[in-house]
């Protein structure tokens, strides 16, 4: 069978695409500094590249909010990862390194391995400092050899390194908040056009992917964006603009309650009152009084 020389599936062939020496078959931290033979490579693994002061690829989506020293890149399983000689280092572990330990179990969280590429994190040059620690600790594990200690001592050490990238990613919201202000406003136009168009009526409810597609962002960026700037995930952010498109209606305009459910999508008229009554502690026809 012809192998596709653009996959790699163990982290010795990582390795060896750096000519890198392979410490640990299911993890190893390469420096992207030293040539590489390929210019792309898509693993069966998770990967976290960290870029000191890169001009490689473009500015990873950096705005002028953002910090410039550093830049952070997260990779899942199957994806495409482009290399480049940079100033910077890859961590690469295999699925089967965290199976049965806390991250294994928690892995699902760091959701800002689902953003797109231009979603990166940008690091200031003390955050740098501290990716590098946790790094350091990451090699000095590998140097020291395998025995029975290495999975959970290196497992706990990507933890670590994943909450610190948590962190920054709040962080990072925060000094966006300007820019994530003006998106969910695109977002509200968005869902308020669906429902004052009938199309939850015959399509349901707007979705996340759809409208993240729109905004040209990842649906898991949106996500976690809307969740810091609001508190509410998508679903819930929905129905609470879908309410507020009810209290206008009933309060502007004369259209009858069983309109205003079937427009918005509710599958019935005591649906609708008895959802609405547990938000306001009024039913539509009290509001409107």
């Amino acid at each position: 069978m012809h192998k596709n020389q653009d996959t790699t599936n163990y982290v010795c062939e990582c390795n060896h695409a750096f000519n890198a020496e392979t410490l640990h078959p299911l993890v190893t931290l390469i420096d992207m500094s030293v040539p590489c033979e390929r210019k792309e490579i898509k693993t069966d693994c998770y990967a976290i590249v960290f870029k000191r002061l890169s001009l490689c690829e473009g500015k990873f989506g950096r705005t002028h909010y953002d910090y410039s020293d550093g830049t952070l890149l997260f990779i899942t399983p199957q994806k495409k990862m482009r290399l480049c000689t940079d100033k910077g280092k890859m961590l690469i572990f295999h699925p089967s390194l965290i199976t049965c330990t806390p991250l294994g179990m928690r892995l699902r969280e760091y959701t800002f391995f689902k953003y797109a590429p231009d979603e990166a994190l940008h690091i200031s040059s003390c955050e740098g400092k501290v990716i590098e620690r946790c790094l350091a600790n990451i090699s000095a594990e590998l140097c020291w050899g395998i025995d029975r200690y290495t999975k959970p001592i290196i497992s706990n050490s990507i933890e670590l390194l994943l909450n610190y990238c948590q962190r920054l990613y709040t962080r990072q919201f925060i000094l966006r908040h300007d820019i994530n202000v003006k998106l969910i406003e695109q977002a509200d136009k968005l869902i308020d056009s669906h429902f004052t168009q009938g199309k939850a009526m015959h399509e349901g409810m707007p979705t996340l992917s759809d409208i993240a597609d729109t905004l040209k962002l990842s649906p898991c960026y949106l996500e976690d964006m809307l969740h810091h700037e609001s508190g509410n995930n998508m679903s819930q952010y929905i129905q609470l603009r879908r309410l507020s498109l009810a209290k206008q209606w009933l309060l502007g305009t004369d259209k009858t309650v069983e309109d205003i459910a079937e427009t918005l999508g509710y599958s019935s008229r005591f649906c609708f009152t008895s959802i609405f009554k547990k938000v306001t502690g009024k039913t539509p026809e009290e509001y409107r009084k």
